[in-house]
């Protein structure tokens, strides 16, 4: 999938959305998007390429809620939140995943990296086992299926 249909589809999910209730305090989207200076400094500091079509995301859309999910962004906006350095650099960081979304569980949803390249593909991480497996061919997909619920 392209970004453009990719938006696309975002915004024909806020438009079906704008105007109804929500409880107080939800929120349907955050905005904390990165630089790409945000996203280097992530990238050098992880040893890995992050995927084009998630950097992409990163800068329009950012971390932070995005519907349904939950998406780590690039840098803490309030120097307190967990960010994409602190999870993946931290005592529970896995190796060769870099995790960008928490599942609640203390499992997480991120990208293997091998050779200092993440995979395209958005994989789940069992924390308990260890165990990766596959979930969805891009970010763009990822977003739309587990954040906005469409094509599940």
């Amino acid at each position: 999938m392209e970004f453009e249909e990719f938006e696309a589809q975002v915004e024909s999910f806020r438009t079906e959305r704008a105007g109804k209730q929500y409880p107080p305090g939800f929120q349907l989207f955050d905005s904390w998007t990165a630089t790409d200076a945000d996203l280097a400094e992530v990238e050098a500091e992880l040893g890995t390429h992050l995927p084009s079509k998630y950097k992409r995301f990163m800068r329009v859309f950012g971390g932070g809620v995005f519907s349904f999910v939950e998406l780590l962004p690039a840098k803490s906006p309030d120097g307190r939140s967990e960010d994409l350095l602190s999870v993946n650099t931290g005592i529970y960081a896995a190796p060769n995943f870099v995790a960008v979304a928490p599942v609640g569980t203390g499992d997480w949803w991120g990208f293997v990296s091998e050779n200092g390249v993440c995979r395209e593909q958005v994989s789940f991480l069992d924390h308990e086992e260890g165990s990766v497996q596959f979930d969805s061919a891009d970010f763009y997909e990822f977003a739309l299926t587990k954040g906005l619920r469409i094509g599940r």
